[in-house]
């Protein structure tokens, strides 16, 4: 009876790692992956570490997209620049006081048609990428989950996933009922404050900003504080619970007990190593849903502050005002995103950093 049960014991530590690749079906994070992403991650699997010089071929792949996105940016830099150009030699002939107000209100307005719609449309790829981000995580989060709870986590894996989940589930209900509408009520404060320059939609701009980047970062920090907790509650207890169960094992059966838990320990060792070999894979799969948007939005953003200063010196005040405001609704959306992004690194790294024993 004890050969037969050293035979099994000595099969499971030799078969831990096969048994650990079927416990954890990783076949759906490289099949949910979205089109764009995909690309990224070709010739990655989540079953082994990525081969070196990935970052370098990500860092290439990140150029290219900076570069299309910068030419696509260029001809609304341009339109900006022509009409500060025009705005402030309208202003060096003088043309009649009465003139000058309509030039600015003309300016204003072919700015506004110049950004607008390529505001409207990364409103929507910022609130698509976030959206992906939530969507990615449902996969990604369970496999890496079910890895450190069968590493020894349970509990910590357990509570670092609802916690995760959630967040995500209210940054995106934040998302669609407060921040992009707050972002869109701030561009449009910014374009009626330039064409009259009142100063209460100059306050009434500036509350909307400082409240949105308030509750960004509130939620970024809350969510830390959050998944920190959590992470020391349920890991003392878990390794509490690990430590009893090894002990009651090896006490109940004084020779075959110590054997059986070993063959335990080296199915949980194989699924950490799994763990690992997923966190990795899916900090980069997190990095290739949002890198699109990131780039993109933090492009604009660099390109429309760039020419709020040329324009602040070319034109009148308003005009560098206005384009450094646009640029600032960008920059928001570039936040919003990379607070998801934060988010999910932040709750990989927790997860593959948890430790029992």
């Amino acid at each position: 009876m004890i050969l037969l049960v050293l035979l099994l014991a000595a099969f499971l530590s030799a078969s831990a790692y096969a048994a650990a690749e079927e416990i954890l079906d990783v076949g759906p994070l490289s099949d949910e992956l979205p089109e764009e992403a995909a690309e990224w991650m070709e010739d990655l699997s989540p079953r082994e570490l990525p081969p070196e010089g990935v970052l370098v071929r990500f860092a290439e792949k990140g150029r290219l997209l900076a570069g299309r996105e910068l030419r696509s940016v260029g001809r609304t830099a341009g339109v900006m620049l022509l009409v500060c150009v025009l705005i402030s030699l309208a202003n060096s002939l003088n043309v009649g006081n009465n003139s000058i107000p309509y030039v600015t209100l003309a300016g204003v307005a072919a700015v506004g048609a110049a950004s607008l719609a390529d505001l409207d449309s990364y409103l929507q790829k910022s609130l698509e990428s976030l959206q992906a981000l939530s969507d990615y995580s449902r996969v990604l989060l369970p496999v890496l989950s079910t890895a450190a709870a069968a590493s020894g986590s349970v509990g910590a894996a357990a509570g670092k996933y609802a916690a995760t989940a959630l967040m995500m589930d209210v940054l995106l209900s934040a998302s669609k009922a407060v921040l992009i509408p707050a972002i869109c009520g701030f561009a449009a404060l910014a374009l009626a404050d330039a064409a009259v320059g009142n100063g209460v939609l100059t306050a009434a701009k500036k509350l909307i900003k400082t409240v949105s980047i308030m509750l960004i970062s509130g939620l970024c920090m809350a969510f830390t504080a959050w998944i920190s907790l959590t992470g020391i509650i349920t890991g003392t207890a878990d390794s509490l619970t690990y430590r009893v169960t090894k002990t009651v094992i090896s006490s109940a059966l004084p020779v075959v007990g110590g054997i059986l838990s070993d063959a335990a320990g080296s199915l949980a060792a194989a699924a950490d190593m799994f763990r690992g070999c997923v966190g990795v894979f899916g900090l980069l799969a997190i990095l290739a849903v949002c890198a699109g948007s990131v780039l993109a939005l933090g492009v604009r953003y660099l390109v429309y502050r760039l020419v709020s200063v040329v324009c602040a010196c070319l034109s009148d005040k308003r005009m560098g005002d206005l384009i450094r405001d646009l640029g600032t609704c960008f920059g928001l959306m570039l936040s919003l995103n990379g607070a998801g992004a934060l988010m999910l690194f932040i709750s990989i790294y927790s997860l593959m950093r948890t430790v029992t024993g």
